[in-house]
């Protein structure tokens, strides 16, 4: 678990807070202006559907729709004071629904939109729509039900959300943001997005425009988190994290004179798969580049390949980055890899029997694994990124040679 993922955060926090100043000089802006910021959740979000429908993403898809669904509801329904039964339900129901269906969402795993599966998803809006307008039509004194102390509204100043409708949607925040630390997933983030702006409507819903410019600026956040996806779906490493391959091409196009590039290797790779299996040769994989995403002075990481990592320091000379490099090397060491019950592995038949031998000697509960390091600069020997990344690739050579699990320049 890392904090790492908690920065897929950063834009949908500015654009919460650009929405709540914002929202006070609304007022003062011309009727023309207004009527835009009146339709601005329809647009967002509609282009959010649009989107989602395009990349199939059914877990966005749906958020966005709920959040359409949302403002239509505050829109033709709660226009009137809160002390009306009716729209003490309305306002209860929809602050108890998001939450709840928030949670579903984090807990599904992504399988797309045109399927049943993703049909099934996106039929939780209309499922909760239908279950409120039932409580509303068909329960006896619904309002009645529902007044309790800890569903009753404005439970303190200036503060509209009932006591346990807020405790709902905290507990959902934290399991969306312990999801996010743990897998950095941008579509958690999107739905820790989609829960803030949907709890900031509904907790200070007496504010002027406040359902307009939060679920409005809601669709933009989950715009961003698909722009954010179809990024890291082309530029990304997906057993990583790490950017790839591609991603490093174009960053060497843009290299200015000054420049270091690390090439990585993991130590003795192919005896991990072979002793444990792909799966645990994944696991390597995973730990050693979380590690060197971690670097320090300004280095960005790159998988180049296999068990082959990049870092690019710009504008670095050699001695700023070894410090840096080598405090990723002796981290990567101290670390100590679970190993995976292989009892509970799943395997096709055929390589299991292979595998079955050697795996029954495989008793330790954790290993060790190491890296090697090559380092060099830009220079009048090596003045392209392509011969500094060769430079870089004799000296992991060299460091190999030494023993492994050292730096060589």
């Amino acid at each position: 678990m890392s904090f790492y993922g908690l920065r897929r955060l950063y834009v949908p926090l500015a654009l919460l807070v650009v929405a709540a100043v914002s929202r006070k000089h609304i007022t003062d802006l011309a009727p023309a202006y207004q009527q835009v910021i009146e339709w601005l959740p329809y647009i967002t979000l509609g282009i959010a559907l649009a989107l989602s429908a395009f990349f199939n993403k059914s877990r966005i898809f749906t958020a966005a729709l709920g959040l359409l669904a949302l403002y239509i509801v505050i829109r033709w329904q709660l226009d009137a004071p809160l002390g009306s039964p009716r729209v003490f339900v309305v306002y209860t129901v929809a602050g108890l629904a998001w939450p709840l269906g928030i949670g579903i969402l984090l807990f599904t795993p992504e399988r797309g939109l045109l399927n049943r599966y993703g049909f099934m998803l996106v039929a939780i809006v209309p499922l909760f729509v239908l279950a409120g307008w039932g409580l509303l039509h068909f329960v006896p004194g619904p309002a009645a039900a529902l007044a309790s102390d800890w569903l009753r509204p404005h439970p303190w100043p200036r503060y509209v959300l009932s006591a346990g409708v807020s405790a709902l949607f905290l507990l959902a925040f934290l399991t969306s943001l312990i999801m996010l630390m743990r897998r950095d997933l941008e579509d958690t983030a999107a739905l820790a997005a989609a829960l803030l702006f949907a709890f900031e409507t509904l907790a200070f819903f007496d504010l002027p425009w406040i359902s307009r410019t939060m679920i409005g600026s809601a669709g933009l956040a989950l715009i961003v988190s698909l722009v954010r996806s179809s990024y890291d779906m082309a530029f990304r490493d997906e057993l990583t994290g790490l950017l790839g391959r591609r991603a490093l091409n174009d960053r060497l196009k843009g290299l200015g004179r000054h420049y270091v590039i690390a090439m990585l290797d993991v130590d003795h790779f192919k005896k991990f798969n072979d002793t444990y299996g792909h799966d645990v040769g994944d696991d390597v994989l995973k730990m050693v580049a979380m590690h060197i995403d971690r670097v320090n002075g300004g280095g960005t990481a790159y998988r180049y390949g296999g068990e082959e990592f990049s870092v690019i320091f710009p504008g670095k000379d050699m001695e700023d980055c070894e410090p840096h490099l080598e405090d990723v090397r002796r981290a990567v060491g101290r670390y100590r890899l679970a190993l995976r019950d292989v009892k509970s592995r799943e395997a096709p038949q055929k390589v299991a029997k292979q595998r079955r031998g050697r795996r029954q000697h495989a008793r330790e509960n954790s290993v060790s694994v190491t890296i090697s390091i090559g380092v060099a600069e830009r220079n009048d020997r090596a003045t392209t990124p392509e011969e500094v990344i060769k430079i870089a690739d004799e000296a992991l050579y060299r460091a190999k040679e030494k023993g492994r699990n050292c730096l060589s320049r």
